[in-house]
Formats: structure tokens, sequence, C-alpha cells
């Protein structure tokens, strides 16, 4: 079985691993840790990055899907791309809040 998405699918895997793996390390220490946000900024915060982190659990399950039609691998691979963007930023922007407020209160 010729499978199209195997030359898109190691690179996907590595880059979106590695930025899950990153998030989640900074989701387990930011849960653990007193923030200057108050309630609201850290409702904020913690709704990014678990949005970001959701994102990027479907784009793993979106590359990893076998029987893609030959026909839909571009507009397919597109779009798994498109998700994995939006993951990443914000999953960073959810950080950048919450390093800036750090700033901040310091």
């Amino acid at each position: 079985m010729d499978d199209p998405l195997q030359p898109y699918r190691q690179p996907l895997v590595t880059a979106t691993g590695i930025v899950l793996g990153f998030v989640l390390n900074f989701a387990n220490s930011w849960v653990r840790s007193d923030t200057s946000l108050g309630d609201v900024g850290a409702y904020g915060v913690g709704s990014l990055v678990l949005a970001g982190m959701i994102c990027l659990i479907v784009v793993l399950a979106r590359i990893l899907r076998v029987g893609v039609d030959s026909d839909r691998v571009t507009g397919y691979y597109r779009r798994t791309v498109n998700v994995f963007l939006i993951g990443v930023t914000l999953a960073v922007a959810g950080a950048a809040i919450d390093m800036y407020s750090n700033f901040q209160s310091s």
C-alpha cells in the first residue's frame, strides 16, 4: 500500500512531539507556581495552553492517520500544518502572557 503522507509524517510527528513536550513541561511548572495574573488572567493563560495542547494532539492524530486518499493529501496536509501552527501560537501566547506578567510583577 502506497502511503502518500509518508514523506511528511516523520518531520511533523517529531516537531509536534518536541513542542508538545515543551508545552507540557511549561504547564507542569506553571500549575505549581503562584501567578500574579489573578483568577481571570490565570484562566486565560490556562485556556490558551490547554487549547494549544489539544491542537497539537489533534495534529498527531491527523498525521498518524493511515488511509488518506491520494487526491486529498495536499489539502489534508495543509490543514494539519495549519492546526499545528494554531496550536503552537496558542501555547506560546499563553506562555508569553505569563512571562510578561512575571516580568511586570518583579
